[in-house]
């Protein structure tokens, strides 16, 4: 799973993709739980793809950007996020499965 920076996340957004991002902390022991289910939904996600998977799964780290954290309501971490064509669908702060996951995607 792909580590983005402030830039990047902008930048998906401008161009309209659709992905999934884990707000998480280097520190936090929760946010690594999430990341493993992150990373399976990413292996199906991609096992399910006839190319470029439907939705990207990203990581960022807090701590890279606290401003721009500030600015788009990240409280606490895990946090998750999905977008959609570049608009946010989904937020919710704690551990998702990845059924729970996968699920909101469908």
């Amino acid at each position: 799973m792909q580590q983005i920076t402030s830039e990047e996340l902008k930048q998906k957004i401008i161009n309209q993709e659709s992905f999934v991002l884990d707000f998480f902390a280097t520190w936090c022991g929760p946010c690594k739980v999430m990341l493993v289910n992150l990373e399976k939904v990413n292996e199906i996600l991609t096992k399910e793809s006839t190319g470029t998977p439907t939705y990207g799964v990203y990581k960022f780290d807090i701590e890279s950007d606290m401003d721009y954290m500030r600015e788009l309501g990240i409280r606490s971490v895990p946090t998750i996020k999905i977008f959609k064509e570049g608009m946010q669908t989904f937020s919710q702060a704690g551990i998702l499965q990845p059924d729970q996951v996968l699920a909101l995607l469908n």
